[in-house]
């Protein structure tokens, strides 16, 4: 074993994805003192809409979803 500090990294596909899936571990990670870093893939512009409109459908903004999900 090192000395050096533990990292956790958590790979996701879109921004938030983390909320649904592993920030419950992030955070307790990060409360223990571990440094943690989260990579997103793409900006999640090719996601379900608001009121799940899916791309390609009328009504589909993928720089609105992209905002909306980073936020």
């Amino acid at each position: 074993m090192t000395d050096r500090p533990l990292t956790l990294m958590a790979v996701h596909a879109h921004p938030d994805d983390e909320a649904t899936g592993t920030g419950g571990v992030l955070a307790r990670y990060a409360a223990e003192g571990v440094r943690t870093v989260l990579v997103t893939c793409t900006d999640g512009g090719c996601g379900d809409g608001p009121g799940g409109v899916k791309p390609g459908d009328p009504g589909h903004d993928p720089a609105a979803v992209a905002l909306m999900r980073r936020q």
